[in-house]
């Protein structure tokens, strides 16, 4: 079976991302969304960017995948937290956190959270 994208959401508003991923939900990956709340969120230099989430029917199942975007003006890093998990098992398949220098556009730091 070939891969097949079956939809795909791109947020970059900060109030419809709040709304519709924090508040209500909508990234459907719990274990994505308490790094992004406890290590990211919940610090005060972090701004929003934005958030892709993809659902893709693969051979093992459906994929869903989330990145979701900030700068963090303290150290002018650009911020990713992405992750990809199979939705019918819940089963979480990678999670990753990097960094990258927007001046000299290396990467900083990348640590594997799963």
């Amino acid at each position: 079976m070939p891969n097949e994208t079956k939809q795909t959401f791109h947020i970059t508003d900060y109030n419809d991302f709040n709304r519709v991923c924090v508040e209500n939900d909508g990234l459907a990956f719990p274990e994505l969304k308490k790094m992004m709340e406890d290590y990211i969120l919940s610090q005060a230099t972090m701004e929003f960017e934005e958030c892709w989430i993809q659902d893709q029917q693969v051979e093992e199942g459906e994929v869903r995948t989330v990145q979701v975007n900030f700068v963090d003006t303290n150290s002018n890093n650009f911020i990713r937290l992405w992750g990809s998990k199979n939705n019918e098992t819940e089963e979480v398949l990678n999670m990753k956190v990097d960094a990258m220098d927007l001046k000299t556009e290396e990467l900083v730091y990348e640590r594997q959270l799963v």
